[in-house]
C-alpha cells in the first residue's frame, strides 16, 4: 500500500521541479511544501469531521463564491451553500468515523493540488449508521502559507 503512495509523490515531487537534491524538500528559502502541507490539511479535514466541528472544519476552506462541495452528484456551490451542507450533516452527526486510504497528492503549480483517496465514513446519528466506501477528491489553493480547499467531491457506489 506504501508504494503508490511513494510513487505518487516521487512523481508530484519531480513535476513541481522539487528535485532539491534528492531531499524531497522546497529548494527555495521560504518555499512551502505542498505534498506535506496537502498531508496535514487533509488530516486536518479527517479531525474536524470526526469531532464534528464547523469550528475546525471552516477554516480549511476557501470562503468565497468559487468553492464547491459534490456529494453524491449534488453540487453546493459557494461558501454559503457549502457551508450549509456541511453544517447540516456535522449537525445531524452524532459519531463520524472516516478511514482515508492510498491518498496520493498531485501538484498544481507552485500554489495548487489536488488529493485523490479511497475514503471510507461512518456516519451516526444516534439511531441509524450509515456505512460507505468511496472516492474522495480535494483540490488546494495556497493562500499565503495555508493550503485551503476550493473543491471536495465525495461519491461512492450507493445499493447492494
Amino acid at each position: 500500500m506504501w508504494r503508490p503512495t511513494l510513487l505518487a509523490f516521487a512523481l508530484a515531487a519531480a513535476a513541481c521541479g522539487g528535485s532539491g537534491g534528492g531531499k524531497g524538500a522546497p529548494t527555495t528559502p521560504g518555499a512551502i511544501d505542498p505534498f506535506s502541507a496537502v498531508f496535514r490539511a487533509v488530516e486536518q479535514w479527517r479531525q474536524g469531521w470526526e469531532v464534528r466541528s464547523m469550528d475546525a472544519l471552516a477554516p480549511l476552506y476557501r470562503h468565497d463564491d468559487h468553492t464547491v462541495v459534490v456529494y453524491q452528484g449534488q453540487a453546493h456551490v459557494g461558501w454559503p451553500q457549502a457551508e450549509t451542507y456541511l453544517r447540516s450533516v456535522v449537525d445531524g452527526a452524532r459519531e463520524v468515523h472516516l478511514t482515508v486510504s492510498d491518498g496520493q497528492v498531485a501538484a498544481l503549480g507552485d500554489s495548487g493540488a489536488t488529493y485523490a483517496a479511497r475514503l471510507t465514513r461512518e456516519i451516526s446519528d444516534g439511531a441509524v449508521t450509515v456505512s460507505d466506501t468511496g472516492y474522495l477528491t480535494l483540490t488546494f489553493a495556497r493562500s499565503g502559507t495555508a493550503w485551503e480547499i476550493v473543491a471536495e467531491h465525495y461519491s461512492y457506489r450507493a445499493g447492494p
